[in-house]
């Protein structure tokens, strides 16, 4: 398992409502491209620098006693589902150069109805997502302060 992914490939960058109760929004990273056939999904610093840990806010969002794979597999769909919500609500970059620290795998997805994947993978690499250039960066920032719904 690597610790470190270093990449290029398009992202997905979004703003997520993590917790109703505050109204606190985290920015979220979805990779197309993935990692030897894992998605790659994580966080990214706001302009304060907060980046929740986003296997924690799954395992929150889950049922009482989830198993690492619904919490990889809410991780996965999160990501995903970033194209979902409304345009002014993500960014998409290609060609950008980014690291990704993995603080969590999801190693395989047992077979289901549907197959062997989840949205396309057989796996997660969840963590941590650093952007390289700062134009990118302010632009991931600016979606902070946009109304999703607007």
């Amino acid at each position: 398992m690597p610790q470190q992914i270093k990449g290029d490939s398009r992202l997905v960058i979004g703003r997520f409502l993590y917790d109703w109760h505050h109204q606190d929004y985290l920015l979220l990273a979805y990779a197309h491209r993935g990692h030897e056939g894992m998605g790659v999904v994580g966080t990214v610093a706001d302009a304060e620098g907060r980046m929740p840990d986003l296997w924690s806010v799954a395992a929150r969002h889950c049922s009482l006693g989830a198993s690492a794979e619904e919490i990889g597999r809410w991780c996965l769909c999160s990501g995903w589902a970033r194209t979902m919500s409304p345009r002014n609500a993500w960014i998409e970059v290609d060609g950008v150069p980014w690291t990704f620290d993995v603080r969590n795998t999801l190693s395989e997805i047992r077979p289901h109805q549907y197959g062997t994947t989840a949205y396309g993978w057989r796996g997660a690499y969840v963590g941590t997502l650093t952007l390289e250039d700062p134009d990118v960066i302010q632009r991931a920032h600016d979606l902070m302060r946009v109304e999703a719904h607007a």
